[in-house]
């Protein structure tokens, strides 16, 4: 099959958010079997999937004068309106059989919408794997009814996110999201159910598994993975972690994981105000052998997230043989059957007692890992990847 994919929706490629593991991981598999992958893309996207082991892709470089990596509004908006403007003169090719945008953004889908004028005959699949958020809740009232001043970003978001939604069904593409409560919104807003399919994240478990811990691999009683954003609660986890230490003042707490500068510093700045500069660590951005090992060598993960579409990072923790303890969001009750302990979202009294009952309770901890690895073994890349190119391809 031949299969036409833009990839322009990165700006920061220190960063990795699950839907950039996600195709990585299905991309690699089509490759395996014989696909051949067209990717639009500006160069230094080309890293990120190398780094990736991606490898066998046909490039269109995405030509663009920025170099600047910076997750500041400024810099995003440029960058993307310069690929914006810059996709309308580019030479699409033809005689593709699917057309697959891995993200809703705008810089991913006109290129989308444009390859298959091209090719009217291809299929063409959307990925909106998270729902933006009404503006005026934010991030972090999506399950709860509180409201907020909106944000220049989350106005963005949710006003380019209904116009992809609205052009997708415009041009009769299938559009794919991680759970059921997303289907129902994009359902509710008048998308055909049956141009909306529910598909999952998955985890290599063979992989997991063959990484072992090596001697100077530190050790955290407790381990965060994930962007340096606030939807993943992340001033919610300084505080969580300083009711940890006023119970066991040596607790210490990893956090894996990249973002702005401007998130990196107010976090950096929450965690002295806390006095937990010696309890926690700012690992930065890891992939691979080396955020396993840091996985496998943890006691629990931590995920206060206030907003999820799916939960990637907790299906890599329990492949990793650690409990999960997060925040009880609607849609883990599909995801997640167990291997993870849920409090009510704001509970930070609530989080911490359960970090400290893993670390005093063995036999707890054994359950709830024992539940983990059946979890895990549910999501499969290989039967993933299989799925997906056969939908791709109706």
């Amino acid at each position: 099959m031949r299969i036409f994919i833009p990839a322009m929706g990165r700006v920061n490629t220190k960063n990795r958010d699950g839907s950039e593991v996600r195709f990585s991981e299905i991309a690699r598999r089509w490759l395996c079997w014989g696909e051949r992958l067209a990717v639009m893309l500006p160069r230094r996207q080309i890293g990120v999937f190398e780094s990736q082991n991606v490898l066998g892709m046909d490039y269109q470089v995405f030509p663009e004068p920025f170099e600047s990596e910076a997750d500041s509004l400024g810099n995003v908006l440029k960058t993307y309106l310069w690929r914006l403007f810059r996709c309308l003169f580019m030479p699409y090719p033809k005689g593709m059989d699917a057309i697959y945008a891995p993200s809703d953004f705008l810089v991913d889908l006109i290129p989308a919408l444009l390859a298959k004028l091209r090719n009217p005959k291809a299929k063409l699949t959307v990925c909106v794997f998270l729902i933006a958020p009404n503006p005026f809740r934010g991030y972090e009232n999506v399950f709860r009814p509180r409201w907020r001043v909106p944000t220049i970003r989350g106005i963005l978001y949710w006003t380019t996110q209904m116009l992809a939604v609205g052009l997708t069904r415009l041009f009769g593409g299938r559009m794919l999201v991680l759970n059921s409560l997303d289907r129902d919104t994009l359902v509710g807003r008048g998308i055909d159910p049956k141009a909306v399919t529910v598909v999952t994240m998955g985890v290599d478990v063979s992989e997991f598994e063959s990484v072992e811990v090596l001697p100077d691999t530190p050790r955290y009683d407790g381990i965060f993975l994930g962007r340096l954003h606030p939807q993943k609660g992340l001033l919610d986890l300084v505080k969580i972690w300083r009711a940890v230490c006023d119970a066991k003042p040596q607790a210490k707490l990893g956090i894996i994981g990249g973002g702005s500068d401007a998130w990196f510093s107010r976090l950096q700045s929450e965690i002295g105000k806390a006095g937990l500069t010696a309890n926690v660590d700012l690992i930065g951005f890891k992939q691979g052998a080396e955020k396993i090992r840091l996985l496998k060598n943890a006691g629990c993960f931590c995920m206060p997230s206030h907003y999820e579409s799916f939960g990637q990072v907790a299906v890599e923790a329990m492949a990793c043989g650690l409990p999960v303890v997060a925040y009880n969001l609607k849609i883990y009750d599909e995801i997640f059957p167990g291997g993870m302990v849920r409090l009510p979202q704001g509970d930070v009294k609530g989080f911490a007692d359960e970090v400290l009952r893993l670390m005093d309770e063995p036999s707890r901890r054994a359950h709830l890992v024992s539940e983990a690895a059946l979890v895990s073994a549910r999501f499969d890349w290989e039967a993933i990847a299989r799925g997906e190119l056969e939908l791709i391809g109706k």
